[in-house]
């Protein structure tokens, strides 16, 4: 009979594993850093313990307490202060459903559907915070009547470009149905749908208006442009998107989508009549009003989300074969580039208005969005160019031999690993614009610590300047750092990083 032997498995020793093993061998691996650790650990225990004396016993916290309203909205009515609520509930919901799906494994459907609900989010948000006011069917009926009868009141409302942009939509959308589908509905819809557009804004575009270099010239020409340009910009979508089935299964919703939004295009303007004029559905709240805290989210999200797309293209312009877009691209972003932010910021305040027309008025804190996204774009440029050189050329070349259009080797190939490889950079320039937001002061804007330094302006709250600016220091590290973290997360999650 054999004899078992049985032999003990030694466990590894509690300082190789675990917390334990990792402040062992990072703090006290040698004499050194055991010094270095000891004098590390006294001096950060004498700043904390000074620190926490002064932040319980010493500071006035007052200043901060008694103002969150004031520096969370400032001057937003507080009777609409629900509507900021409603906002930051409706992200953390989609916030969750999209941890939820992601971390579920849910099929491709659920999180198209979250990301759908991402991309209109912008929408959403912007109605919640500033408003919407929208036509009644008394409205839709008096309204489009001027269209047909009364042209010349649109001229003198001044609201012709709605006409306008109604017709590059219908173009668009017309050229993508034309290209996509060889189904005679389909095709007959969209050729109704231009003829329908041309003879209700026929009438008006037989006015005539000053157009460039101040001469007169019939709307005609402006809306046949228009019209052209939309249908030429829908065809080359079409281009891009030929063979992909789900568009044609979402032609119908899509059309009943730009249905609804060219009725309010439209029809929503005022012609001085109560029972026929829109009605507020969230009253406006002009941007001129907003402060403190939500002025500088407002801010750092438009800027981030607007110059983000622009400049992609501006990178992508700079590699262009095109001369004139090449140089356009070039002269763009080394001009933006030469420039500090507070110089666009100031242009923005005080040029911008010149090159619009003066019945025109664009609000001061529009101005500074489009001044910060010009910026953060030119920027971005850059980056995302060294990640398009970063491809390897010889995958573009197998793309072009499997057929691939340049848009699809472009937005299938190029710009995934392009962006991929650039994730730390661009995540690093949306931390620093959205610090950048601070500026904004110096052009006459309360932002947060523009609100904060009028609060400590205050009599009762004199001498409080440093808890009011760490408490703001804490804000901006707290949104900083939550988005270096889910940079960090989706390098991860890419497998840029290892760990």
């Amino acid at each position: 009979m054999e004899r078992e032997v049985t032999a003990e498995v030694e466990k590894p020793p509690v300082t190789e594993l675990g917390v334990i093993g990792w402040i062992w061998k990072n703090l006290f691996g040698s004499w050194l850093n055991t010094l270095l650790t000891l004098i590390s650990g006294a001096f950060l225990f004498v700043l904390g313990r000074a620190v926490l004396t002064w932040a319980v016993r010493e500071a006035n916290w007052r200043a901060v307490t008694n103002n969150l309203r004031v520096l969370a909205w400032g001057r937003y009515p507080d009777d609409q202060a629900w509507r900021l609520g409603a906002t930051v509930g409706f992200l953390l919901l989609l916030s969750l459903i999209t941890w939820l799906v992601w971390r579920g494994g849910e099929e491709a459907r659920a999180r198209r559907y979250v990301l759908g609900g991402w991309v209109l989010s912008p929408v959403v948000l912007t109605v919640l915070i500033y408003g919407i006011r929208l036509p009644t069917l008394s409205t839709i009926s008096n309204n489009f009547g001027y269209y047909l009868f009364r042209p010349d009141v649109l001229i003198a409302l001044d609201e012709t470009w709605r006409a306008t942009m109604g017709l590059a939509i219908v173009g668009l959308l017309s050229a993508v149905t034309l290209c996509l589908t060889a189904a005679r509905r389909w095709r007959v819809a969209g050729i109704a749908a231009m003829a329908l557009a041309a003879s209700l804004t026929l009438p008006l575009g037989l006015q005539a208006q000053p157009w460039i270099l101040g001469l007169t010239a019939p709307l005609l020409l402006r809306f046949a442009l228009a019209l052209g340009i939309g249908y030429w910009a829908g065809a080359a979508i079409a281009r891009a998107l030929q063979g992909n089935a789900r568009v044609l299964q979402a032609l119908p919703a899509l059309w009943a989508v730009v249905v609804v939004v060219l009725i309010v295009l439209l029809t929503n303007f005022e012609v001085g009549v109560p029972r026929v004029d829109p009605v507020e559905a969230l009253p406006i709240v002009q941007p001129s009003i907003w402060s403190g805290i939500l002025l500088t989210l407002a801010l750092a999200t438009v800027s981030i989300a607007v110059s983000f797309p622009i400049g992609i293209l501006l990178a992508l312009g700079r590699r262009s074969t095109l001369p004139v877009v090449k140089g356009l691209c070039i002269l763009t972003i080394e001009i933006i580039r030469g420039v500090p932010l507070i110089t666009i910021l100031f242009m923005a305040q005080v040029m911008l208005p010149l090159f619009l027309p003066l019945e025109f008025n664009v609000d001061r804190v529009l101005r500074a969005m489009v001044g910060m996204t010009i910026f953060t774009a030119a920027y971005l440029a850059e980056i995302v160019r060294g990640g398009l050189q970063a491809v390897r050329h010889e995958q573009v070349e197998a793309a072009r031999s499997l057929g691939l259009s340049e848009v699809l080797v472009t937005g299938l190939i190029v710009l995934p690993q392009a962006l991929r490889a650039v994730i730390p950079p661009i995540m690093g320039q949306f931390v620093s614009i959205f610090k950048d937001t601070s500026l904004v002061a110096i052009v006459g804007l309360l932002d947060l610590l523009a609100v904060g330094q009028s609060v400590i302006k205050a009599r009762e709250y004199l001498g409080a300047v440093r808890e009011m600016y760490l408490f703001a220091g804490v804000f901006y590290f707290i949104v900083s750092y939550g988005m270096s973290l889910a940079s960090r997360r989706i390098e991860k999650r890419l497998g840029v990083v290892e760990s």
